[in-house]
C-alpha cells in the first residue's frame, strides 16, 4: 500500500475531480491519501465519500500560500477542524490569486490588443480543464499556445507571488494548529534545493521554532540527497515525514510532467513518519 498526501482537484488548480482523484488512488496502489487543494477544502468531503467506497483512507487535507523570509511557502494542513479563522485565511489568498490575473491582463493589454481587461472580468472556463482562469484566458486570445505557457508570465511582468501580500508562515502555521491541524512544509525542493546544508537545516529550524508539525521530504523531481538531508532532519526533530505527488491530473501530465501523478512516488507507509496521520488498523 502506498501513501500520497498531497493530491489537487478542480476546486483549485486540478484536472479532475474528488472521484477521479479517488479512483486513481486505488488504481495506483494508494491506500492513505489527502486531497490538498489550493486554499480551500471544499472537495475533501466528496474525496473522502469516493475513498471510502474504494478501500482508500483520505485525510482532510488543504495547501496555504503564504510567505516567509522573502520566499513564498506552501504550507500544507492535515487533519484539521474547518475554523471561521482559516475560512477567512482561505477567502484571503484566493482573492489575491485571482487578483494576479486581472492584473496580468491589464498590464499585457497595451502590447497585445486582443485583450481586454473587462471582457476578463466576466471570463469563465471549464475548470476540469485545470489551470487557472488567467492562463485559459491568455490562451483562448491567442497569446499563448497552451494554458501551461501563461505560467512564466506572471513573474516576467513582475506579478509574481512574492509581489502580493500573502499572509505570513507564522500566521497560517498558528491557525492550523489553533484548528487541530498539522502545518506541513510542501516540496521543500521548490525553494531551498539550492541552499548549502548548514542554511537548509537552519531554514527548517526557523520554521520549526513557527509550530511546524512536518516536512513533505519525498516529491517528485527531488533527488535522493535532498530528500535524505530533509528526512533526517525530522527524525532528529521528531517532525512528520510526509509524501505527495502534487498531483493535478491531466494538466500536470500535458505540461509534460508525468511524474507528478498518484501513486507515482510509490511510498509506502514505513518509508514515511506519519504520527496520528496513519490510522491504527495500519500500524505494523
Amino acid at each position: 500500500m502506498f501513501v500520497d498526501l498531497h493530491i489537487h482537484s478542480y476546486f483549485s488548480d486540478g484536472a479532475q475531480t474528488p472521484e477521479q482523484a479517488a479512483l486513481a488512488c486505488r488504481d495506483s496502489g494508494v491506500g492513505l491519501a489527502a486531497l490538498c487543494d489550493h486554499n480551500n477544502w471544499l472537495g475533501c468531503e466528496r474525496f473522502a465519500a469516493a475513498c471510502e467506497d474504494l478501500g482508500v483512507i483520505a485525510i482532510r487535507g488543504v495547501e496555504f500560500d503564504c510567505r516567509w523570509q522573502g520566499y513564498h511557502l506552501h504550507i500544507l494542513g492535515y487533519d484539521f477542524t474547518p475554523t471561521p479563522e482559516l475560512a477567512e485565511l482561505s477567502h484571503r489568498c484566493r482573492e489575491l490569486l485571482l487578483q494576479m490575473s486581472v492584473d496580468l491582463v491589464e498590464r499585457m493589454a497595451p502590447e497585445y490588443p486582443q485583450l481586454s481587461p473587462r471582457e476578463y472580468r466576466d471570463f469563465r472556463y471549464d475548470t476540469l480543464l485545470g489551470g487557472w482562469a488567467g492562463l485559459h484566458y491568455l490562451h483562448q486570445k491567442g497569446v499563448t499556445g497552451s494554458p501551461e505557457e501563461g505560467m512564466p508570465l506572471y513573474a516576467r511582468y513582475g506579478l509574481d507571488y512574492t509581489a502580493y501580500p500573502f499572509p505570513a508562515a507564522e500566521e497560517v502555521i498558528a491557525a492550523l494548529l489553533r484548528a487541530d491541524g498539522i502545518p506541513v512544509l510542501a516540496h521543500p525542493c521548490n525553494y531551498f534545493s539550492g541552499c548549502e546544508l548548514a542554511t537548509l537545516y537552519t531554514n527548517y529550524t526557523e520554521l520549526c521554532a513557527l509550530g511546524l508539525g512536518g516536512i513533505e521530504a519525498y516529491y517528485p523531481g527531488q533527488s535522493k540527497t535532498f530528500s535524505a538531508q530533509t528526512a533526517l532532519f525530522c527524525e532528529k526533530k521528531g517532525l512528520l515525514i510526509t509524501s505527495g505527488s502534487d498531483s493535478h491530473g491531466l494538466f500536470g501530465h500535458l505540461s509534460g510532467s508525468e511524474q507528478f501523478q498518484i501513486g507515482r512516488l510509490m511510498m509506502e507507509p514505513h518509508r514515511l513518519r506519519l504520527g496520528r496521520l496513519l490510522p491504527p488498523e495500519l500500524h505494523q
